[in-house]
């Protein structure tokens, strides 16, 4: 099984920017309504979480060789 490597690629892109905003590196002060910071903060959180689990079983399907653990 493989995946477009320009859909991993802008995935990870999204993965990137929710972990900047999830992790509070990212500060949205000023460049959204203050009351939705909180909503964007927790969706992010939510986004990033799934996001990298979903990037991992990606590149883990694509892959062409065994894994470590088969024999």
């Amino acid at each position: 099984m493989q995946f477009n490597p320009k859909f991993s690629f802008w995935l990870g892109v999204v993965v990137t920017a929710c972990i900047g905003i999830a992790g509070g590196t990212v500060h949205l002060t000023n460049a959204i309504p203050a009351d939705w910071i909180p909503v964007v903060t927790a969706w992010s959180s939510i986004f990033a979480f799934i996001g990298s689990g979903v990037l991992t079983a990606m590149h883990g399907y694509s892959s062409p060789q065994a894994g470590p653990l088969t024999k």
